[in-house]
Formats: structure tokens, C-alpha cells, sequence
């Protein structure tokens, strides 16, 4: 499957949606940002449909660092835009099975979104040899793709 095989009215639709949720991570993460590294938040409206997608590519030392600071402008948009809720993507390069960094995005994630009182969808790693949807209650793949 890829983001060819998406239906034309996929927008319509939750994102995490099992039937569309891979198809759309492979949408969104590029090629490039796979090879290079990049963290994708995709903010969705209450009905889990995609608002507005964003991506942070320029990942240096200080993000590694501190992931949760990353996440944490995200959460105001609850001020906006009532009872959205985010996906992460992490895109890297390497292996294709979940990785410690992996784990750490999404314990960030999960942290700040907790904190914040705002759900976290879904998180997804995308690299360049295959995407999979890590499972909420023990950051480990799901279903690799």
C-alpha cells in the first residue's frame, strides 16, 4: 500500500483510520524526511479528520535533548481550536523496527499531550524501507506496513 491507494474523499475521514492511517503517514513523511530526519505533527479537529500539518526538519542537539519542548507550542492550539487532538510521525533514517529515539518521541508526546489535556492519536515512524503505527500502551510497533 502507499499514498496512491488513498481514496479521493480520505480528508473526510479520521486520519487514524486503520483502512487509511499508513497510506497517510506515507503521504506525509517524504522520501527526503525519511533519509534526513524529521518529526511530523499533524494536528486533527475533534472528529480526528487532518487540520493542519507540520513538520520540523532541522532536528539539532537541543531537540534531542529536550523532545517534550518540541510538543509543547502544539498544545496551546487548544485555545483556538477546541478539543483537537495530535498524530506524530517520526521519520528517520535506519532500521526498520522501533528504535529507543522512537520510544522517546512518543513517551514525549504522550507526556506533553497528558499534561496539556489534549489526546494523542496515533504515533507512526516512517523510514525509508517501511512505516508502522507504534502501540500506545508500550511504544512498540504495531503493524509494520
Amino acid at each position: 500500500m502507499s499514498f496512491q491507494d488513498l481514496p479521493d474523499d480520505w480528508p473526510e475521514h479520521p486520519i487514524i483510520d486503520p483502512a487509511i492511517f499508513i497510506d497517510v503517514v506515507d503521504l506525509m513523511a517524504t522520501v527526503a524526511d525519511r533519509e534526513a530526519g524529521a518529526i511530523y505533527v499533524l494536528v486533527c479537529y475533534p472528529s480526528g479528520q487532518l487540520a493542519q500539518p507540520c513538520v520540523i526538519t532541522e532536528l539539532d542537539e537541543q531537540a534531542f535533548g529536550n523532545k517534550a519542548a518540541l510538543f509543547e507550542p502544539f498544545t496551546r492550539l487548544t485555545d483556538t481550536l477546541d478539543g483537537c487532538a495530535l498524530v506524530v510521525i517520526v521519520a528517520r533514517p535506519g532500521r526498520r523496527q522501533t528504535v529507543d529515539s522512537d520510544r522517546e518521541w512518543h513517551e514525549a508526546a504522550a507526556r506533553v499531550c497528558r499534561d496539556a489535556g489534549m489526546p494523542l492519536l496515533a504515533v507512526a515512524v516512517a523510514t525509508p524501507q517501511a512505516i508502522w503505527r507504534m502501540d500506545e500502551s508500550r511504544g512498540q510497533e504495531s503493524a509494520i506496513a
